[in-house]
């Protein structure tokens, strides 16, 4: 883990990403490799882990960028009065727990009573934050505001590690992410800890506890972390609730990429700096606190083959003040840090999965490097040539996962999800294995020696063909 005034057109990149238009459109929209803005508190500097909230036509967004440190920074965009100018508004206190470094927000609404000054708030943030160069021995902080960007710190930790010994040697408890169920004080707070008994070695696990008046916890419960799709739910993810369902829902980073066998930018930084993919998932709440075990359903996936960006990684939801993401279903908006790997490329960015259709169309383009053909993301310099059917957005039985892969200039689709040894950029849809109603076949072809297309031409137009892929939805 990572210790980690707008130009015009990104100002317009954001109002597209902020106030979708989604109507008749399925799978994921944005971000289009850009940001929704630049930084101009600190230009060349990290962003990542953002918390947003929307209420009343204003979208607030805290994230974790850096200072002399790592620091929390803040603005808000209305349609009215586009983005306010980023600020720091949080940072380490000298001689306190946090006094290394700050991150990681997570900001709720409620009714707070702050035990110290005796006063009442209507913003709580959860951080982490740490005493140490190295990042180690991370606790979970807590502040209270009126205003959202003026912040009084609760003077210690309010969530210490599992095993405080142990966190004296690795990261310790943070990355909170909170949910307010009652409309007051009750809340459930998320956080990754790598000092419990049953966490992923060397990588940690998700624990939820709750609070009846946000400063004193009940016990941790083990956050599930299987999912029926056979992934892992990892440290660094978002939560949100839906009360009419009853659901939780998760924003979680997948696995990156497996430098030993495929093309990597930054091999000596897997993860953190090769993370390309994040799953989103549900779960009944009642089945996350249960006790047993249980497994989270795929939603959907966002990757680099959506969002144009090589690394993509920690997600935080859009949701409500009091982080309900109810009242923008069915659609789900997940804000997070894209760009490569070095941090100063890293910006907050957005992206909408719509609920239009459990597919969406495989375009083929052409352009400067050749023939681009995905559901995703396509370069501005590329012309799209036509489609070549549909794919569905989720894996369903009969079904096989086409995964969109980039080796230089060339992009092409493979059923090999190393990509054959290249870069992988995530899986762009599942087709079918065999012939079915509605279906018809796809090949792989290769033009010139170099350049990988796609088309239902079993002869492939002339050019080399390289297999049948499988079969696209008409």
């Amino acid at each position: 883990m990572t210790r980690r005034s707008p130009h015009a057109s990104l100002v317009a990149a954001a109002v597209a990403a902020l106030v979708l238009s989604t109507a008749g459109q399925a799978g994921w929209q944005g971000p289009e490799a850009q940001a929704l803005f630049v930084n101009e508190a600190n230009p060349s500097g990290y962003n990542y882990a953002p918390s947003v909230i929307t209420e009343g036509g204003t979208t607030d967004i805290w994230w974790c960028g850096q200072g002399k440190t790592d620091v929390i920074f803040h603005r808000a965009y209305s349609a009215q009065a586009g983005f306010s100018p980023a600020q720091v508004v949080f940072q380490p206190t000298p001689g306190s727990w946090n006094r290394q470094y700050v991150c990681d927000p997570s900001v709720i609404k409620g009714t707070f009573r702050n035990p110290v000054d005796g006063r009442s708030y209507a913003y709580a943030m959860y951080y982490s934050g740490s005493d140490n160069l190295p990042g180690h021995n991370n606790q979970t902080g807590l502040a209270f505001s009126n205003d959202t960007v003026t912040w009084v710190d609760y003077p210690t930790p309010v969530i210490a590690p599992i095993n405080p010994a142990v966190a004296q040697g690795n990261y310790g408890t943070g990355q909170p992410a909170t949910i307010n169920i009652d409309g007051r004080s009750s809340l459930y707070v998320f956080t990754t800890d790598l000092t419990g008994p049953q966490g992923v070695p060397g990588f940690g696990d998700l624990y939820v506890r709750h609070t009846a008046d946000g400063v004193h916890f009940d016990p941790p419960v083990r956050v599930p972390n299987g999912t029926t799709d056979g992934a892992t739910i990892n440290p660094n993810s978002d939560f949100a609730y839906d009360p009419s369902s009853g659901d939780v829902y998760v924003i979680t980073g997948l696995p990156g990429r497996d430098c030993q066998r495929v093309a990597c930018k930054d091999p000596a930084r897997n993860p953190d700096r090769e993370t390309f993919q994040m799953g989103l998932y549900r779960m009944p709440m009642t089945a996350l606190m249960g006790g047993s075990p249980a497994k989270w359903s795929p939603v959907g996936y966002l990757n680099a083959d959506v969002t144009g960006f090589y690394l993509n990684h920690s997600p935080g939801f859009q949701r409500d003040a009091f982080g309900s993401i109810g009242p923008f279903l069915p659609n789900i908006t997940v804000y997070f840090s894209g760009g490569d790997p070095y941090p100063g490329t890293w910006r907050i960015a957005a992206a909408t999965e719509t609920r239009a259709s459990d597919r969406a169309p495989l375009k083929r383009a052409l352009g400067p490097g050749g023939h681009w053909v995905t559901t995703g993301y396509i370069a501005p310099d590329y012309r799209i040539e036509h489609a070549l059917g549909a794919l569905f957005l989720l894996p369903r039985p009969g079904t096989a996962m086409l995964m969109s892969c980039m080796a230089g200039a060339d992009h092409f689709l493979s059923r090999d999800a190393r990509c054959e040894g290249r870069t992988p950029l995530g899986q762009t849809g599942y087709l079918y294995d065999a012939p079915r109603p509605g279906s018809h076949p796809i090949f792989r072809c290769l033009a010139g020696g170099r350049d990988h297309f796609v088309s239902t031409d079993a002869r492939c137009e002339g050019q080399a063909t390289e297999g049948l892929l499988g079969y696209a939805l008409d």
